[in-house]
């Protein structure tokens, strides 16, 4: 969440969702048809490690290398995949 923070801003996670969902739109032209859903891990104790969850539909391969290039692009590079 510290990275989103350093690109959005602090506790701007409503940016960075929006930002996720126009990557995959600009990737995958039936985008419209994948369920996204955000939730946030804060288990762990130590805030360095906490994270957006962002967990979409399967995408097509190609799609989904798309996707993960278009995030790296805007600063958002994936983690734990």
């Amino acid at each position: 969440m510290r990275s989103i923070e350093e690109r959005f801003g602090a506790g701007n996670f409503d940016d960075a969702g929006d930002a996720i969902v126009a990557a995959l739109r600009d990737v995958y032209d039936q985008a419209e048809r994948c369920a996204v859903d955000f939730s946030f891990d804060t288990v762990h104790a130590n805030p360095w490690f906490h994270a957006l969850v962002v967990a979409i539909d399967p995408l097509p391969e190609l799609a989904h290398a798309g996707f993960l290039a278009r995030l790296t692009e805007i600063g958002l590079q994936p983690e734990g995949l």
